[in-house]
């Protein structure tokens, strides 16, 4: 332990040997931080995962250098598969120590494997997707996408959560109690798992009650009655045999005869009757819905017919906002360039980035939180990179290599809006290598945004000799 004033290593007395300052308290807080660091550890061991956190957080709380501490709670965070965060807590770990620490090998043994890796990375992302499909009412195709989800990312709690109470959602107990299980096998205090399987075994319990006590309840009382001052106990839901005569069971056949012979000659003919026109009734009404229906199949076919058009046509929108060179693409490079430049990453890396970004979206096309992102990345790399990239650019266009200058230019006036000169050399430069196309394009630009100054009257000139942006 060392002296949070000096630096000096600290011996066992209340007061620092080399400068003399009281490290008593300091002492007290970092004894406190690697107990309850040895807490998190021993939950952790018996799976309790969601203490193990409370205490960690707790620990990184009065000393966040803990690194031993952060890398035990990046593991947990892993293993609950919150692999985002689990990385965030091994990045800081190794900005805090970077020698002799674990946290570079997680980092590396995540990044080696690229395909789990981009697991890991989409399950946030896929889960959100499907909470937005419950809200929106779609609970079928939340289900199938946590589905997808869990078998992908088998340690991701709140999958296994989020699916378990669409289940319940459903009156499936048995497919949410399996859901909860596979949660709590990974943390076995998780207060929401606990909740939820609680509800379950409650609702599993009044359903059983409300079956027992319902309609099909059997009376088990055995009945109880004294016949020649003798006690006789007959078993439940057993009846005794009526006794008759001959001539009760002839009376009973008569009439059964005379209600036959009622029944045959007056009652059956007008039923024969009302029973056809019920069937002539029941044909007509049944042909008219027919015809209703093969009316309504039509229309939803020609419905379906406009459905999958406006389908094929969101299709070809689609294919601009996904794969290696769409929207989305472009969005992941701006973040990835976010967390770099958060990082303390190389400024040359997120500067390159931001130049693709450029070059493939317009950012005036971004939304807002994007465009915002980018402007302030931009900026940020800016004060390192537009003097060296200007700098390139003229030794190139120095030696006659006009195609690299072009590209160096441009680059130059896109990390500073304000060296207008790097943009005209652009210009120039492109003219030199006979892209007058684009050469035109840069020199109107120049004089459409730079009026009154040297540079636009130059670039006026040279559009002159080109003959216009049209010419």
């Amino acid at each position: 332990m060392k002296c949070f004033y000096c630096g000096a290593e600290l011996s066992e007395v209340s007061f620092c040997t080399n400068c003399k300052s009281d490290v008593s308290l300091y002492k007290k807080i970092m004894y406190m931080s690697n107990r309850l660091y040895n807490d998190g550890l021993e939950k952790a061991r018996v799976r309790d995962l969601s203490g193990a956190i409370k205490s960690l957080r707790q620990s990184l709380k009065l000393n966040k250098e803990n690194t031993d501490a952060r890398n035990l709670l990046g593991l947990i965070y892993f293993e609950t598969g919150e692999t985002a965060q689990a990385l965030g807590e091994w990045v800081i770990s190794a900005n805090f120590r970077e020698t002799e620490n674990m946290a570079g090998e997680y980092i590396g043994m995540i990044q080696e494997n690229q395909a789990d890796f981009d697991v890991f990375k989409r399950s946030a992302r896929d889960f959100n997707r499907a909470l937005d499909m419950c809200k929106q009412g779609n609970k079928d195709l939340a289900m199938i996408s946590l589905k997808k989800l869990t078998t992908l990312n088998s340690r991701y709690i709140k999958a296994f959560q989020l699916l378990a109470l669409l289940y319940m959602d459903s009156n499936q107990y048995e497919k949410a109690e399996r859901e909860l299980s596979h949660a709590l096998h990974i943390d076995k205090t998780n207060t929401l798992s606990l909740k939820f399987m609680q509800m379950i075994h409650d609702n599993a319990e009044a359903f059983e009650s409300d079956r027992k006590g319902g309609f099909f309840q059997k009376d088990d009382t055995p009945v109880r009655k004294i016949v020649d001052n003798e006690l006789i106990i007959q078993p439940a839901n057993v009846h005794e045999p009526r006794s008759g005569s001959f001539g009760t069971i002839f009376n009973i056949l008569i009439g059964l005869i005379l209600g036959l012979a009622v029944m045959y000659f007056l009652v059956l003919p007008a039923r024969i009757t009302s029973v056809r026109e019920e069937t002539r009734a029941t044909v007509e009404e049944l042909q008219s819905n027919l015809d209703k229906r093969n009316a309504d199949y039509d229309a939803l076919q020609h419905d379906l017919d406009e459905v999958n058009q406006e389908r094929l046509q969101l299709l070809d929108s689609l294919d601009g906002y996904v794969g290696e060179t769409g929207t989305l693409a472009d969005i992941d490079k701006l973040i990835d360039a976010a967390d770099l430049y958060i990082n303390g990453g190389d400024m040359a890396v997120v500067g390159e980035s931001l130049w693709e970004i450029n070059t493939s979206l317009n950012p005036e096309e971004m939304s807002d939180s994007c465009r915002a992102l980018f402007e302030t990345l931009r900026s940020a790399v800016s004060p390192y990179l537009a003097d060296i990239t200007s700098g390139y650019a003229y030794g190139s266009y120095n030696i006659n290599d006009f195609e690299k200058s072009s590209v160096l230019f441009e680059k130059a006036y896109f990390y500073n809006h304000d060296n207008i000169d790097a943009l005209y050399f652009a210009a120039v430069s492109y003219q030199n290598i006979g892209d007058n196309d684009k050469a035109k394009e840069l020199y109107q630009f120049i004089v459409d945004n730079y009026p009154g100054t040297n540079i636009e009257q130059m670039s006026s000139d040279a559009l002159d000799t080109l003959g216009g942006v049209n010419g």
